[in-house]
């Protein structure tokens, strides 16, 4: 396992821009820790639909570790999945404050650690380190569609619109 990560880790990675001798420099670059990394590579991981999501995915993670003040929460379905589901039944001992450091509605910035074991496509991603003015996004998980916006306003529309197709086109018990 660690020599797959690491071939993987000292491989050639391009941004489309630049070129550099493996994924660490471009960390580096990025001022990353390999636990940063691989921590918010696993929310990407967890929450694209598709490889072809990640790098928005994981700019609009970026955008709101990067403005803090305004975003101290990341937000992330995945996060409180994993807190419920993973963290709560296999603590020995009872303790809520491990438990919602996982969940990112109630705790800021990163989780303490990873959520999922992430691939090199999400790795990638969040190396890759995407410019965009987004802060939110939400999936059609009915059509794998997700959809990225830059205000609360924005967000909160597609989030009705998606409401409203799975009114109109609910699941039936073939599917």
């Amino acid at each position: 396992i660690y020599y797959n990560f690491d071939t993987k880790m000292t491989g050639e990675f391009t941004t489309g821009k630049k070129t550099y001798a493996n994924r660490y420099e471009r960390m580096e670059e990025l001022e990353m820790t390999l636990d940063e990394l691989i921590t918010i590579a696993s929310i990407v991981q967890m929450e694209a639909a598709n490889v072809k999501d990640m790098n928005d995915v994981a700019a609009v993670f970026r955008n709101r570790i990067d403005n803090k003040d305004i975003f101290p929460k990341l937000q992330s379905d995945p996060t409180s999945n994993y807190a419920d589901k993973t963290v709560r039944p296999n603590i020995e001992y009872y303790n809520q404050t491990i438990i919602d450091a996982y969940d990112t509605y109630k705790s800021a910035g990163l989780p303490p650690g990873a959520i999922s074991n992430p691939g090199i496509d999400a790795i990638d991603a969040v190396l890759t380190n995407k410019k965009t003015d987004n802060f939110y996004f939400i999936a059609n998980i009915m059509t794998n569609e997700t959809f990225f916006s830059e205000t609360l306003e924005e967000h909160e529309a597609k989030q009705a619109e998606i409401e409203q197709y799975y009114i109109d086109n609910p699941i039936t018990e073939e599917e």
